[in-house]
């Protein structure tokens, strides 16, 4: 080496080199937390994610399947590090229970690709707001009737205008996606911005497109989100993503705008817009610091437009895919359905608990599909424990609802599909705890009990009006396996209906 002298204290520069590394490493494995739950060791700043990236290359398995694998050999709790961050990975439901229970694992991380929108303000149910956040937007939905079996008419509404469209293509095969993301996307539009949008508004098909692509791009558990690597190793999926958000937050944004004291009733607020609005003018007359603020707006209204949309849609795809797959049990359905509504009207929320084996079907297709099979990623605010382990500070946590929701040791033969699973000796529902598509604790699902009302009344409506098939003359099987992204989707796939009026 030029400038270094051969010896140094009479040792070869090789040897002091080799000690410099080695005191380096004693000093990292010294300043390691103790008791971590256990997992596979990785490389200096990249941690496992090679390992992750080679594994899912070679085995072809979805990132919550070869979590599942490790799960085996690590156990029901496991971390590793991943591009200079811990993370532990929660694959027992008693494990998510306890963890998401706690008050310390309440956070969401943020990322490098807030930063670059300019996103950083709070908002979207992120940062030290949150609660605050939470708190107004129950308060508000609530206010608007959603959760409420008053709300049910507005749902009803959109599934006649749904199944209207849906007879204007029956004749044809047609692709399900545009049409059932339009119709869950106004069911959300009616509350938040006070309006719905034609099926055949050819802006709203682009903003839901977005969504739907976000989706995929966003990868399992939105890492392109929380990730700051995430930006090197898919530079053209976060250029996508950076794109599609700008284009949707300039749409919420112009929205908002039509929603300025010119244009709006002060004291009659009309939709979610409103009332925000309304709060942030009440905060700042009384001279109140409020985390609901014109810069956390347009981000809020977007987790609940994106979130509140393609969740559902996703789910009904599925529904109709199953029941392609399985027309002996949509042929059950519909004789459960027929025997107890009738032809003269359509299903009601009162129904539902003469209906058990259609909603057992809906239950078991949300098992099944597990369409958010790795949860989104929480962080842990201060340093805590879960199942024993000790969970550090600023570590993300996932968890695996898609091990959960096929565990053998909950499920028999959990790669069936089997609605009974959800039914007694007697016929009569039985709701399992171990479900929990919109995950649980603290930060479940805001608007779970919308989900549920918006799964009952579209399946029931559409299978009371259609019976679903595959195309004519397609003789190829229908593949039930998922397409991973933030969302565990159907593959792409044609349908066509037989009208049952």
């Amino acid at each position: 080496m030029i400038g270094l002298p051969e010896k140094l204290l009479g040792f070869g520069i090789e040897t002091i080199l080799l000690c410099v590394a080695a005191f380096a490493l004693l000093s990292w494995w010294l300043q390691k937390p103790k008791n971590l739950p256990p997992g596979p060791s990785g490389w200096p700043l990249a941690g496992y994610l090679p390992n992750l990236i080679v594994s899912l290359y070679r085995t072809g398995l979805d990132p919550h399947q070869l979590f599942a694998k490790m799960a085996t050999q690590y156990g029901e709790i496991f971390s590793m590090s991943i591009g200079g961050k811990l993370v532990v990975i929660l694959n027992k439901h008693r494990i998510i229970k306890e963890a998401f229970h706690n008050p310390h694992i309440s956070d969401r991380p943020t990322g490098k690709m807030m930063e670059d929108l300019g996103l950083t303000s709070g908002g979207g149910f992120m940062g030290e707001g949150w609660k605050q956040e939470r708190r107004f937007t129950q308060k508000t939905l609530r206010s608007f009737g959603v959760g409420k079996r008053s709300f049910e008419e507005c749902i009803a509404e959109e599934a006649e205008y749904l199944s209207e469209e849906i007879i204007i293509c029956h004749a044809t095969p047609f692709d399900p996606q545009p049409l059932l993301t339009n119709a869950t996307a106004n069911i959300i539009c009616s509350v938040v911005f006070g309006k719905r949008y034609g099926y055949s508004d050819s802006n709203f098909k682009y903003l839901i497109s977005l969504i739907s692509e976000n989706v995929q791009l966003f990868g399992a558990g939105a890492v392109q989100l929380f990730f700051p690597i995430a930006k090197y190793v898919q530079p053209g999926h976060y250029k996508q993503l950076n794109s599609n958000i700008s284009n949707l937050m300039t749409f919420i944004n112009g929205v908002i705008k039509q929603h300025e004291p010119a244009s709006r009733d002060t004291n009659i607020p009309s939709d979610y817009i409103d009332v925000y609005l309304n709060e942030i003018e009440s905060s700042r007359n009384l001279g109140q610091e409020s985390h609901l603020n014109t810069k956390a707006m347009p981000l809020t209204i977007l987790s609940l437009f994106s979130n509140g949309s393609d969740t559902i849609a996703t789910t009904l795809r599925w529904a109709v895919k199953y029941m392609m797959a399985y027309p002996e049990i949509q042929k059950r359905i519909i004789q459960e359905i027929d025997s107890v509504v009738g032809r003269d009207r359509l299903p009601r929320l009162s129904d539902k608990d003469n209906l058990p084996f259609t909603v057992a079907t809906l239950l078991e297709i949300q098992r099944i599909s597990s369409i958010v099979p790795l949860g989104v990623i929480r962080k842990c605010g201060e340093d805590t424990t879960v199942d024993g382990y000790t969970i550090p500070k600023e570590s993300l946590v996932m968890s695996n609802l898609y091990l959960v929701h096929h565990d053998p040791d909950t499920w028999k033969n959990p790669d069936e599909f089997n609605p009974e699973r959800f039914l007694d000796k007697d016929g009569c529902l039985r709701e399992r705890e171990e479900l929990i598509p919109f995950s649980t604790g603290r930060r479940m699902c805001i608007g779970d009990n919308l989900a549920k009302m918006e799964l009952y009344i579209f399946f029931t409506h559409l299978f009371h009006r259609f019976t679903f098939k595959k195309p004519d003359g397609d003789s190829q099987p229908i593949s039930l396996k998922g397409v991973v992204g933030l969302f565990n989707a159907p593959s792409p796939f044609l349908t066509q209906v037989e009208s049952r009026d």
